[in-house]
């Protein structure tokens, strides 16, 4: 492959990246979480103690259902749960 060949596609690569950009929820909590996702669309879920998922592209918000916090986040963003 040429080096200019190589050039453009790595530039291309760059450009298309923020296309993949997903919003993630982190629960840093010992115990899991009913919550309320909407991005595209509004969805009732739990997430597991200890883990980190995927919410899709942004923007999201996350509603916890157990005390009403609410986050809001896009692009690359990490909403968090945080322990108690």
């Amino acid at each position: 492959m040429r080096f200019s060949n190589l050039i453009a596609l790595t530039v291309a690569a760059l450009a298309a990246a923020p296309a993949y950009a997903e919003v993630k929820l982190h629960n840093k909590d010992s115990k899991a979480h009913r919550i309320t996702v909407k991005c595209t669309s509004t969805v009732q879920r739990s997430i597991q103690p200890n883990t980190v998922t995927s919410l899709g592209k942004g923007p999201c918000t996350v509603t916890v259902k157990a005390t009403g916090a609410k986050m809001t986040g896009s692009g690359n963003d990490t909403l968090v749960i945080s322990k108690p």
